[in-house]
């Protein structure tokens, strides 16, 4: 009788195993198509409509290769279109601004500038272009993020914020 017992309980325990497999491993995402850039056509396993959004299907590990390549990719793209607003000497240190980047944990686009180069006004103006960046990353990945703050800070030292701007994703 308690081998029976056993038995059983063996088995149940390799069904709930089995059944806890099931769909785990997919992530999907929906995105509206204003934020909607196509890079993730080539790292998603499926695609379709719904609406006004493209659904996109992937694995865990297509998600986290596309939605890492997506971060840099919009970081390094966002860098050179600042850098390109300001004149430079033709001297890499004199280039505007050291770095961009997603931040995903901040729910910010981070823009890394020295001192002697932030200028409030011009930042302003220039982090409504780094929010069209980040919502094409936080409106594209699994839990979409609506508010942003794009965020300059000293390039040498994060913790010293020159200026915070907020976005919300329009709908």
């Amino acid at each position: 009788m308690k081998r029976i017992f056993g038995l059983i309980l063996a088995v149940m325990m390799i069904v709930a195993v089995l059944c806890a497999c099931g769909k785990s491993g997919e992530v999907k995402t929906s995105v509206p198509s204003k934020y909607d850039d196509g890079y993730a056509d080539k790292y998603a396993k499926s695609t379709s409509t719904d609406g006004d959004k493209k659904v996109y299907q992937f694995t865990d590990d297509q998600y986290k290769e596309y939605t890492n390549n997506h971060k840099n990719s919009l970081g390094k793209d966002l860098q050179k279109e600042i850098g390109d607003l300001h004149e430079s000497s033709g001297d890499q240190k004199s280039k505007y601004g050291e770095y961009a980047y997603i931040n995903e944990e901040k729910k910010a686009v981070i823009v890394g500038v020295h001192t002697d180069q932030y200028d409030e006004a011009t930042a302003k103006k220039e982090s409504e272009i780094a929010a069209e960046y980040g919502f094409k990353y936080f409106q594209n990945i699994k839990d979409p993020v609506d508010t942003i703050s794009v965020i300059y800070c000293d390039a040498n030292n994060q913790d010293t914020v020159f200026g915070t701007f907020e976005y919300t994703a329009e709908k």
